[in-house]
């Protein structure tokens, strides 16, 4: 494929000297689901709430180091996500020490919004009015089902009467931006038990609804129940037919499916989620966190006792840090634009790379348009949303 190699790089984000997207990475969970790899470690195993404080005035110091930063410097927050692992795991004095914390770093914007995962079992009423007091103002809830069967396959340790249960107490302690993770395409789960789950989730009437088709990772429970036989695959036409369930059922609820992956009431759209598909700038605090600022990404170490040891001997627990060229910028944008109901604009992206979308990846535009599979409209190109459920076909064309 041929592309147009850019003279100049990447022109800064317009974010940069001020408002960012706050995330902070609580990796302490109750136990390893059995299809999790993600950078989360039961707390039991990592040694308890003493390893759990430990890393906490890791974070601290984190927190404080890069807020006098040169990049950072002054720069208030627009939202702040705190994300795990099961953050809510923790002592809830200790989630409203840490929002104070970087409150007094990174001054809130007033409408910030700021968001926490929280799953079942680890809050009830008491636990949710006390966070809204802190400064929450958006639960994430990992319901994932609302069958006791398909949690029992996921390794979840919650019943789905304690998913209804947590529902009932966030709104009891008046939390009004709720949202609920749902799972699909899990194995041995059936099309009624999604609906089913649909319709509960529905009639809960949450602002929000994240959708995961399950990925099995390799090395995971999860994967080897497969391999040994224990469990079949993942149905693929089925999990496909669960997507298009979902788009059916949510939105003839009143939801707005405006991302690949999302619903959301009208005014409740996640502001957080929308920084990172806007490829704007965000700082990422703790272990594997994602940072990105002036045009250079960052991630950090992902084991927390590494982060923590890190932080110990005065050092950034920064692992691996790269400059993105215009042409990786440019798909980066795409990439991410894409997963958008609205797409991305040619104008945006050349007002911030120097380079059009059109200049480094003309041809792959084009045949994707002649493909049917991306459509360009006033200036704006997206994905048509009856192929969203393959829009990694479309996506990987730009991946430099």
């Amino acid at each position: 494929m041929s592309r147009k190699k850019p003279s100049s790089p990447c022109s800064r984000s317009p974010t940069e000297g001020g408002a960012l997207g706050l995330y902070v990475h609580i990796p302490f969970c109750a136990s390893k689901c059995a299809y999790c790899d993600f950078a989360s470690v039961p707390l039991d195993d990592a040694g308890g709430m003493s390893a759990a404080r430990r890393y906490l005035e890791a974070l601290f110091i984190e927190i404080d180091r890069r807020a006098v930063s040169a990049e950072f410097h002054g720069a208030p927050a627009r939202t702040v996500y705190l994300g795990g692992g099961t953050p809510t795991i923790l002592p809830r004095d200790w989630i409203a020490e840490l929002l104070t914390r970087l409150r007094h770093r990174f001054p809130f914007e007033a409408d910030a919004e700021i968001s926490i995962e929280a799953n079942p079992g680890t809050v009830d009423e008491e636990t949710v009015a006390t966070l809204l007091a802190a400064g929450i103002n958006r639960f994430s809830l990992g319901v994932q089902s609302f069958s006791d069967d398909v949690l029992h396959t996921l390794g979840r340790v919650h019943s789905a009467s304690e998913a209804r249960e947590a529902i009932s107490a966030a709104r009891t302690a008046r939390c009004t931006n709720l949202n609920l993770d749902l799972m699909f395409g899990i194995p041995e789960q059936s099309m009624e038990e999604w609906q089913d789950t649909l319709a509960q989730a529905a009639d809960a009437q949450p602002e929000h609804v994240s959708l995961y088709a399950l990925s099995v990772e390799p090395g995971t429970p999860l994967a080897c129940g497969i391999s040994a036989g224990d469990l079949p695959p993942p149905d693929d036409d089925l999990a496909a037919g669960m997507y298009e369930t979902a788009h059916d059922m949510l939105t003839h609820a009143g939801f707005e499916h405006y991302e690949i992956s999302n619903f959301a009431r009208e005014g409740s759209q996640c502001r957080h989620n929308r920084i990172y598909w806007a490829d704007e700038e965000y700082l990422g605090l703790g272990a594997s966190s994602h940072s990105f600022r002036n045009g250079v990404r960052w991630n950090n170490c992902a084991d927390a006792e590494v982060y923590t040891e890190w932080i110990g001997r005065g050092r950034l627990p920064v692992a691996r840090a790269e400059t993105l060229s215009a042409s990786e910028r440019v798909g980066e944008m795409l990439i991410l634009g894409l997963r958008r109901a609205e797409g991305v604009t040619s104008a945006e992206i050349a007002a911030r790379c120097g380079s059009s979308p059109e200049e480094l990846f003309g041809e792959e535009i084009a045949q994707l348009r002649q493909e049917g599979m991306l459509l360009a409209e006033d200036g704006a190109l997206r994905v048509p949303r009856e192929k969203w459920l393959v829009s990694n076909e479309v996506l990987l064309r730009f991946v430099g």
